[in-house]
């Protein structure tokens, strides 16, 4: 098989990113490339870590503040819970909160302040 140009790589990558921010895991992404472009399985991971690090930079690029993230997630998370308790939905609100806990560090598990011994 002929080598990829650098714009068919390029395509590959952002095909790639595109797929793990729909939700495709790396295995997942890794069985395309060897599928779709019959690449090696060596091959497959440098083009899986391109499309990371194309994300990453996307990212950093974008100027997104870390407490701009954390608030947007929290907000996203409360919608969420809001949204599954008039779905009548337990165990979804209970999902939202754990994970509104973890990542603030406010509930009864939480482990932020508190010294380990």
């Amino acid at each position: 098989m002929a080598r990829a140009t650098a714009q068919e790589t390029a395509d590959r990558v952002e095909l790639l990113a595109g797929m793990i921010l729909a939700g495709s895991n790396n295995t997942e992404c890794l069985a395309y490339t060897r599928h779709s472009w019959g690449v090696s399985r060596a091959q497959g991971y440098k083009l899986v870590k391109r499309a990371w690090a194309q994300i990453k930079d996307d990212i950093g690029e974008s100027g997104i503040d870390r407490q701009e993230l954390l608030s947007w997630s929290i907000q996203t998370l409360m919608a969420a819970a809001g949204q599954a308790m008039q779905q009548k939905n337990p165990g979804a609100v209970v999902s939202a909160i754990r994970q509104l806990d973890h990542m603030t560090g406010t509930g009864y598990n939480s482990h932020r302040g508190h010294l380990r011994h």
